[in-house]
Parts: C-alpha cells; structure tokens; sequence
C-alpha cells in the first residue's frame, strides 16, 4: 500500500511541475531562448518539489529528486525517442529537461528550510 501511495505523490508531483511548465511554454508563449528555456523548467520543478515535501517532509527531497528524474527522462524519451529530434547546434538549449532534478531538490530542500525555520521562530 505505502508503493501504491508513493508512486501516486510521485505523479501529482510530476503533474504540477508539468502544469506550471506547460502554462509558461504554451499559453504564456516564453521565448525560445537560453532563459525562456530554462525558467519554465526551474519554476515547475520547484513547484513539484515543494509538493514533494509538503507530502512528506521526512521522504520528500527524495521523492522530489525522483520526480524529477522520471520527468526528464519522459521529456527526453518524447522529444528525442519518439519525436526523433537531433541535438541541434546548441546541446545545452537542447537538452533543457535536464534540469528537471536539481529543480524539484531545490523545491523540496527550500520548502523543508522552510518548515524548519518556521517551527525555530514559532518554538
């Protein structure tokens, strides 16, 4: 049963950081640049960290790194397995979803300082 929970917080997390990604690529139109790149994969992959942790605190950094993970990988299966896309000039601009992990860990890790600092202050 814990499996069955775990791997279900793992897609809501996968979910927001997806949602918040695809609002800043498709309806927000961010430019096709280095930056308009990036953000939008840094802003939903601390989205879902932070969901992350806000379902555990104890296991959330690593269902966050988890998440992270598996959505880059399921990036880069779509545009590069099915899609067959080619690395392009660029490889950096090319290889964004990358940056998924470290993105959902920063999420995560700030929500828990968070928490952490928030219960030092109130304690």
């Amino acid at each position: 049963m814990q499996a069955v929970l775990s791997g279900l917080r793992t897609i809501i997390c996968m979910g927001v950081a997806f949602l918040v990604w695809y609002v800043l690529v498709v309806i927000v139109k961010t430019p096709q640049t280095l930056l308009g790149v990036l953000v939008p994969v840094w802003l939903g992959g601390l989205a879902g960290g932070a969901v992350a942790a806000i379902f555990s605190a104890r296991q959330g950094i690593t269902m966050a790194f988890a998440s992270g993970v598996l959505l880059a990988l399921g990036f880069l299966w779509v545009r590069h397995g099915i899609y067959g896309l080619g690395l392009g000039d660029n490889t950096f601009l090319t290889l964004w979803p990358v940056w998924f992990p470290p993105a959902f860990y920063v999420g995560a890790y700030a929500y828990i300082t968070f928490l952490l600092s928030k219960a030092n202050n109130d304690g």
